[in-house]
């Protein structure tokens, strides 16, 4: 086999496979396949909005579609995954199948496809577009368009950017295609400056002046502080005293101390000193004063 049938083989396979999955998985919100050809195996990982309805039921449901995959599709040793979808409104094959599936129900496609467009641009996207074309709302086929924001529609930035899906709802009226493109909010489309916002300034910091008291206060802590520095151990102040020949008292606070007391007992003796000599002159002057009542007495008996 060349290698362009190979791969035109392996392209049909991929899209049928795509188609199946589409049809049996629509309740889950499917978003896509990818199939990853391995050494050993094939790896098949299946993108939907809710997983646990892809493995169903003690993992019923996926052991059934690892089956059709090996047996109707030729797929060798199926390793079959499921991977959830982050943010299903920017997946525009979600997008396209929930609103199928809305107007399968009978719910109006003006009114589904506003809510869609919404919603979508809410998540974050740079632009949404939604083409619904069939019989609408008359027996001739139309097609109305609802788009808001910027999509790109050529070149790279359409192929590298862009998210489109198509699908179908089938209806009485006939079949309503559904066409749904997104535009990714991380899409640098050339041409389009973004300027990155200014780096917030730092505040500065306010430095007080010290007032006049706290400066004196400093510098009379700095002088009792160089007067202390001079003292530092009494032994140092004994040797150099015994150097200079001087005599060191020892505790000078307790002589001290020692000396107060000895002019209070001074005086107290002076005081005891004095009130003494007091007494001693009381004393004599009473003797004195019995002598001369002594004497007056016999000088008036020799003259009786």
């Amino acid at each position: 086999m060349s290698a362009v049938k190979y791969f035109i083989e392996q392209n049909s396979r991929r899209l049928a496979i795509d188609e199946f999955l589409s049809n049996e998985l629509n309740a889950a919100g499917y978003g896509g396949v990818e199939i990853r050809k391995m050494p050993m195996k094939s790896e098949v990982v299946i993108h939907a909005s809710r997983p646990g309805v892809v493995i169903g039921r003690r993992g019923a449901k996926i052991r059934e579609l690892t089956y059709i995959l090996e047996n109707e599709f030729g797929i060798e040793n199926v390793q079959l995954e499921v991977s959830e979808i982050e943010n299903p409104w920017l997946d525009a094959a979600v997008m396209a199948s929930r609103l199928a599936r809305q107007l399968e129900r009978g719910v109006r496609f003006r009114r589904m496809a506003y809510w869609i467009l919404r919603r979508v641009m809410r998540a974050g996207a740079l632009g949404c577009e939604i083409i619904v074309k069939g019989k609408l709302s008359s027996r001739r086929a139309r097609y109305q368009k609802f788009k808001q924001g910027n999509i790109a529609k050529t070149g790279e930035p359409a192929d590298a950017f862009v998210d489109h899906a198509n699908d179908m709802a089938v209806l009485k009226p006939g079949v309503i295609g559904i066409t749904v493109r997104i535009m990714k909010p991380e899409s640098k489309v050339p041409g389009v400056i973004h300027i990155k916002p200014p780096k917030p300034k730092k505040k500065e910091e306010i430095e007080l002046l010290k007032k006049p008291e706290e400066e004196e206060l400093v510098e009379q802590v700095e002088v009792v502080e160089e007067a202390l520095e001079g003292i530092t151990d009494i032994d140092e102040l004994r040797e150099l005293e015994e150097l200079d020949g001087l005599e060191l008292v020892d505790e000078p606070l307790e002589a001290e101390k020692m000396a107060e007391p000895e002019p209070e007992e001074e005086v107290e003796s002076k005081e005891e000193e004095t009130e003494s000599e007091d007494i001693a002159e009381e004393v004599d002057g009473e003797k004195i004063l019995e002598d001369l009542k002594e004497l007056d007495s016999l000088d008036e008996g020799g003259a009786e």
